[in-house]
């Protein structure tokens, strides 16, 4: 099979995956348990079938194509189908798409596979509509407890456990489905940056995926009028939220290849003669250590008390998501570097700033991470592009890989 056949497969299925957006024109906005997410999944379905695999939705939402093979142990291969607000076509789906081209080859070698191999095209990685993520790797891991999906809730105020329900699924069995059965996990992903491009490398064999805290933040105040209402007698949540706000990102360049970004923030009542009574806003602190995360973390609840004990206000803070930062397997990084040499492809090793499913299931199991560039490191935005060749570049690697993996035996 040539990479021209491949690369033009995968064109052909991400232009037709790019069509299941609610922001037609603008990007692609495909959020968990939408009809958005339904087409794209059913859609998928079919192209997994056609490869000969037995497919399923999981009680997670996500979309699991099998490939039995010798052994029931399983080798996952994937990424995930939902999409930021206004997005690119190119983020977590073309990791689906090339897993399921990876597998063709297997499949029409007609040779069983040791290893069980499963294409999986995970649910809520994101956390865009729930300010949360990663929900397959933790339904998977049987992380997530009734109440935990209770709690999240997306900006109309629905819940995940009522959008599970809506989708036809179960969200009182959510910590029912673990999978003990998965040995070893592997991801492509565009890179989502510029470093791959600028180097003109091919392909990036991830090292680490860096931890990731993430965090709902509620400053309280009090409502009162904007001219009657003395500096001094203020509890204004605004101001408040505001000096913690601003020492987040000078906090954060302390450490080398840390960041943190607040991306949400919402004003009550938001209006222009009334002192704000409450500020929410969402916090995000990455770092390639778990001591880095903490410290900034640390830091910004010292400010909260700090300032809400000046103004006589009181905060919350609710965690939505935790993961530590991983290490990827070093055998499986040597498999894709040897591939590619193999082949002929340049690459380079690097870390990568954005979370990944491969960090929840990297944290139990053997993982691996293949980059592909992204064109001007343009990513979560309509203008995000990836050759369609470094993709087929790509899954002819991860191909590689997978036999390689079932030729040890040693998972």
């Amino acid at each position: 099979m040539t990479i021209e056949t491949i690369a033009q497969r995968i064109r052909t299925q991400l232009e037709e995956l790019s069509a299941f957006t609610a922001t037609p024109g603008n990007g692609v906005t495909r959020f968990p348990f939408t009809q958005e997410a339904r087409k794209a999944s059913d859609y998928l379905k079919t192209r997994m079938e056609e490869v000969g695999l037995t497919v399923r939705m999981d009680n997670s939402g996500s979309v699991i194509g099998r490939l039995e093979g010798q052994v029931p142990d399983t080798v996952m291969i994937g990424s995930h189908l939902d999409s930021v607000q206004f997005g690119g076509a190119y983020d977590g789906i073309a990791g689906v798409v090339c897993a399921i081209e990876a597998v063709r080859q297997m499949a029409e070698s007609n040779e069983k596979p040791f290893y069980s191999i499963e294409v999986i095209a995970t649910n809520d990685e994101e956390g865009s509509r729930f300010k949360s993520g990663l929900f397959t790797g933790k339904v998977m891991d049987a992380q997530l407890t009734v109440e935990d999906i209770q709690r999240y809730k997306d900006a109309d105020g629905v819940s995940v456990y009522a959008a599970m329900k809506e989708y036809g699924l179960n969200p009182d069995e959510i910590a029912n489905h673990k999978r003990t059965d998965i040995k070893a996990f592997i991801e492509v992903h565009i890179e989502q940056g510029p470093i791959l491009e600028a180097e003109q490398k091919d392909i990036g064999v991830v090292d680490i995926i860096v931890g990731i805290k993430r965090a709902l933040v509620t400053v309280n105040g009090r409502a009162d009028h904007i001219g009657t209402m003395p500096m001094n007698m203020r509890m204004d949540a605004v101001e408040a939220a505001t000096k913690v706000i601003a020492n987040i990102g000078d906090r954060s360049r302390q450490y080398p290849l840390a960041v943190a970004t607040v991306g949400n923030l919402n004003v009550a009542p938001n209006i222009v003669n009334i002192i704000p009574s409450q500020v929410t806003y969402t916090v995000d602190f990455r770092g390639t250590t778990q001591d880095e995360i903490d410290a900034q973390y640390k830091g910004m609840l010292e400010d909260l008390q700090a300032v809400t004990v000046r103004f006589h206000m009181s905060f919350d803070v609710a965690e939505t998501l935790n993961v530590i930062p991983v290490e990827l397997s070093k055998d499986f990084r040597s498999y894709i570097k040897e591939s590619c040499t193999k082949r002929g492809y340049s690459n380079m090793n690097i870390v990568s700033g954005a979370g990944h499913d491969a960090q929840v299931f990297g944290a139990r199991m053997p993982a691996a991470m293949i980059f592909v560039p992204s064109i001007g490191g343009r990513s979560h935005c309509p203008e995000e592009n990836t050759d369609a060749r470094t993709l087929a570049m790509a899954s002819n690697v991860a191909y590689d890989t997978l036999l390689r993996i079932c030729a040890e035996k040693r998972l």
